[in-house]
């Protein structure tokens, strides 16, 4: 005999409703961790509604400000807010040019794992510290999904850093609980600045080891002699380990990634029409993260 329909495995359904968004600082339970990370804190009829829905853990949300349909995806920390009521992290609301009580939609989403993100800092001072990636990697436990596009705070003692997030993989949106994912850095974004005030002295071994090796191109973060230049630190940093440290099983992600940007050095320093830098600076008067008016592309 078959089996009857009701036997068969039922569907998740998605959740979907607006909130009225507050700063989770304005949370009678707040506690500073709770700006750390990408969670929110939904109303208890959330959660049972979530269960009716059938949405399985670990939960996680595309959140959208319908005034300029800026999205991103989280995942929640609790189901305590107020009913109508969701609290984001400070810099999740200011990503998507939220303001307390405005509208904000929230839709579940089933995400893949993640593999390989490439992450832009906006400060050269990220990759100066003395370990970026343990840094990253602590940080980042508070986080459920990477957005392509969008831009993360993570807090490093009383300092906050801003990195874009340039490439996800695989899709445009991943999800990177429980997964290792290969780690990769753009340039940051005020590198060329840092570029400037360089001594001569180095800017002229920089530019002779350019003209020695015309075929070898020297990738952003070659190591230029100086064993303190953040450049060669910077190629460690890049290095293709995975999030836990271990070296991925397939490196040649990393390897096609930062084998496409090659400039030389002499070159990226002189002009602004290649090299990294320039595409920072091409925006005029362009001011990193300020906290209002910052819009996820």
């Amino acid at each position: 005999g078959g089996s009857a329909p009701m036997m068969r495995p039922a569907v998740p359904q998605i959740f979907r409703r607006q909130f009225k968004v507050f700063s989770v600082a304005c949370a009678s339970n707040y506690k500073a961790n709770m700006e750390e990370g990408d969670k929110i804190l939904l109303p208890p009829s959330a959660f049972q509604e979530l269960g009716r829905c059938m949405i399985t853990y670990p939960m996680m949300f595309q959140v959208k400000n319908p005034k300029n349909e800026a999205k991103t995806h989280c995942g929640v920390m609790e189901f305590t807010a107020p009913e109508g009521i969701t609290y984001f992290p400070f810099w999740m609301m200011s990503g998507l040019c939220l303001q307390n009580g405005d509208i904000v939609d929230i839709k579940s989403v089933t995400l893949r794992k993640g593999n390989y993100v490439k992450l832009q800092p906006h400060k050269t001072k990220f990759t100066t510290l003395s370990n970026p990636r343990v840094v990253l990697e602590r940080a980042l436990r508070a986080f459920s999904c990477l957005t392509k596009g969008g831009t993360i705070a993570i807090k490093h003692g009383q300092q906050q850093f801003y990195l874009d997030i340039i490439e996800t993989k695989p899709g445009n949106a991943i999800t990177i609980i429980d997964t290792d994912v290969n780690v990769d850095f753009a340039p940051p974004k005020d590198y060329k600045e840092v570029k400037k005030v360089a001594p001569l002295k180095k800017e002229r071994e920089v530019k002779k080891a350019s003209e020695d090796s015309k075929d070898t191109k020297l990738v952003w973060g070659a190591s230029t002699g100086s064993k303190n230049s953040s450049s060669s630190y910077f190629k460690k940093l890049s290095g293709g380990n995975t999030l836990s440290g271990r070296k991925p099983k397939k490196s040649n992600l990393i390897k096609a990634a930062s084998g496409k940007q090659t400039a030389s050095w002499g070159s990226a320093s002189k002009k602004s029409t290649g090299g990294w830098g320039a595409a920072a600076n091409k925006k005029k008067g362009y001011k990193a993260f300020g906290g209002k008016g910052y819009s996820l592309k």
